[in-house]
């Protein structure tokens, strides 16, 4: 099987040369070339024909976000990995990526040295996100499921009291849809779990409340559900429903 050819954009030759390495140690994956800006990788992409763009969301010259929207234009279907730092400002930009098209992210590990795991973890995280969006774009994945077949008669058992949705890759885009049109006056409460780190999900939920008619949180322990709003349950943690007699109230834990 010919191997996954990948362009690394970032504007750090150490960081270029590292995520080098850690696609060379699987015989699988093939660095096809490198470049140091947006600009020279745009000019690339029509010679070098990757499979999959890694592109670094801060850089000097062409950042990620312009890039991948220059590269949209053109390639609407090649799949781009945001490579993010794990910041605020970091987080923001990744989510304005994938609205404006990115497939999906991966975030920087706080050191690329070897000697405490920064390198182990970035390949832990990286390899089966490229080759599970490669397989997914070439029609190599698991065969789909039948869609499950909806009974459209009848009433419900009983009344719906809490919608709970759960998203990973593509969740942003697919909950700003879903949300957008929803009135402020929505009888229900949302619950809603998306697989994130925690700062990444502190500001899916800012974006989402600056875009949607109901109010949009992070899940805070204790804070009371309420028809009309919509709680983002925060990176690293399970999101509980717990009575406290009237009143429904958000539970936080990392339990397995």
């Amino acid at each position: 099987m010919a191997k996954i050819r990948i362009l690394v954009v970032d504007d750090s030759v150490v960081v270029r040369r590292l995520l080098a390495k850690v696609l060379a140690s699987d015989p699988a994956l093939e660095v096809s070339a490198t470049a140091a800006n947006g600009r020279i990788a745009l000019a690339m992409l029509p010679q070098v024909h990757p499979d999959l763009v890694l592109l670094d969301v801060v850089m000097d010259q062409m950042d990620g976000l312009e890039t991948l929207t220059e590269l949209r234009k053109t390639y609407p279907r090649l799949p781009v990995l945001m490579f993010s730092t794990y910041t605020e400002r970091g987080a923001a930009q990744t989510l304005e990526a994938i609205a404006r098209g990115a497939t999906d992210y991966v975030t920087k590990p706080t050191t690329l040295s070897g000697q405490d795991g920064g390198l182990n973890a970035l390949k832990d995280q990286l390899i089966p996100k490229i080759k599970e969006l490669c397989r997914v774009r070439e029609g190599m994945g698991a065969e789909a499921l039948p869609r499950p077949r909806l009974d459209k008669g009848g009433a419900l058992p009983r009344p719906v009291e809490i919608l709970v949705i759960g998203t990973s890759t593509g969740g942003p885009n697919a909950l700003t849809e879903l949300l957008t049109p929803l009135p402020g006056d929505f009888p229900v409460p949302i619950a809603i779990v998306q697989h994130m780190p925690p700062l990444f999900t502190r500001s899916l939920a800012d974006r989402l409340a600056s875009r949607c008619q109901i109010a949009v949180e992070e899940g805070v322990a204790g804070g009371a559900v309420r028809p009309g709003h919509a709680w983002v349950a925060p990176g690293n943690y399970h999101m509980t429903l717990v009575p406290d007699g009237e009143t429904v109230r958000l539970g936080l834990n990392q339990d397995p």
